[in-house]
């Protein structure tokens, strides 16, 4: 098969990753893959931005399409009219797409194409269901040949709001990079860069600090542990510019500088980190609906503690790959506890979740996955 992928934004975040690592799967069974991405507006090309990931990755790529975000006019009327030419020329099977805009793009120009014109499938990246408008029923349910979501419940929420057939719509989970994340990882000891006293349990959080987040409810979680367990400590990872309010002010309210340490945004080190970590846990997901810090700490076989909030709850196998449990501060310190007093527990959790990781998040299967989903829309 013949794919385009339209990904109309520049910027290293979210998403991406799940598609460059999806694509190379494509490309490794056999199926000619090209990316099409905005460029950044200065011009740069580095490992912020998907062009230059894309190069990392060895795949090919074309900027030759405005792509924008933010609905310009005169990008958008060039890509319309440019786009439709070049996925003609090249015999393109599919064009997929990611995001609002690109969707939007590539359902205008595929029609275009008319009689013989290539399968639409677009990937719903985000963890909020959209709104059941006359637009996107028209969008997504008639202009649009095949949906994929990251979860059941997703894919359920939009036969229920948007009337899309269950057969157009289906679930591709996001995948991990299972070399780079594995529990043997080579690297160094950060406990004491950290300065997590030695052999004290460590319940690690990686995040963008912002309101919804509910940090209020991990503090008061981890006020409880403390009372009973003085030496645990508890790791923040992340940033946010309203670091302030979410994060200095609710730690200093209870009194908790000393436990709580805050590990910043690691990058080159950030594997090494999340290996510091006993017990993973996440309360909110991101906008993008992908959890994928957890999947990552899944990987590292480090058992987590989520909360029962939108897709966690399928994440998580409470019980066999952690823990599940309401969004509230008695509970997910009760789930803390239990595992922090009972260390083989926590290694059966871990090793576990590893095991499920592998099953669910290789991309190879993923790609497999997608193959048989674009194959079975084509054959429609």
């Amino acid at each position: 098969m013949k794919i385009l992928h339209l990904y109309s934004d520049w910027r290293w975040t979210g998403p991406a990753e799940p598609v460059l690592q999806t694509c190379l799967g494509l490309q490794q069974r056999g199926h000619e893959v090209l990316i099409a991405c905005p460029r950044d507006p200065d011009d740069k090309i580095s490992d912020e931005t998907v062009e230059g990931k894309i190069a990392e990755y060895g795949l090919p790529c074309t900027t030759q399409f405005r792509l924008s975000r933010y609905l310009g006019l005169a990008d958008t009327w060039h890509d319309w009219r440019a786009l439709p030419g070049f996925i003609r020329t090249r015999e393109f099977d599919i064009v997929h797409t990611h995001l609002s805009h690109d969707h939007g793009i590539g359902t205008v120009c595929t029609r275009k194409l008319g009689a013989g014109r290539p399968l639409l499938v677009r990937t719903l990246h985000k963890r909020s269901v959209l709104k059941g408008s006359l637009i996107n029923k028209v969008l997504l349910n008639r202009l649009t040949d095949g949906m994929l979501v990251y979860t059941d419940e997703f894919r359920q929420a939009y036969i229920d709001r948007l009337a899309i057939p269950s057969e157009k719509i289906r679930v591709l989970p996001m995948g991990i990079d299972l070399q780079r994340f594995r529990p043997d990882c080579e690297g160094r000891n950060l406990r004491p860069e950290l300065g997590l006293p030695a052999g004290s349990p460590v319940i690690g959080l990686v995040t963008r600090f912002q309101k919804y987040r509910r940090m209020e409810v991990f503090l008061d979680a981890a006020a409880a542990v403390i009372a009973e367990v003085p030496e645990a400590r508890f790791v923040l990872l992340g940033a946010s510019s309203q670091m302030q309010s979410t994060v200095w002010e609710p730690i200093k309210a209870r009194g908790l500088e000393t436990q709580v340490i805050f590990g910043g945004y690691r990058m080159d080190d950030y594997v090494d980190t999340l290996a510091a970590f006993d017990i993973f846990t996440l309360l909110m997901p991101g906008f993008d609906g992908t959890a994928r810090a957890v999947r990552e700490a899944m990987a590292m076989g480090i058992p987590c503690v989520v909360s029962n909030y939108g897709m966690l709850p399928e994440i998580i196998r409470d019980g066999e790959t952690g823990r599940v449990t309401p969004l509230e501060a008695e509970p997910l310190a009760a789930a803390w506890l239990e595992l922090i007093r009972n260390p083989e527990r926590r290694r059966e959790m871990g090793a576990a979740a590893r095991a499920d990781a592998v099953e669910r998040f290789d991309f190879a299967k993923i790609a497999e996955s997608l193959e048989q989903s674009y194959e079975a829309w084509l054959a429609k």
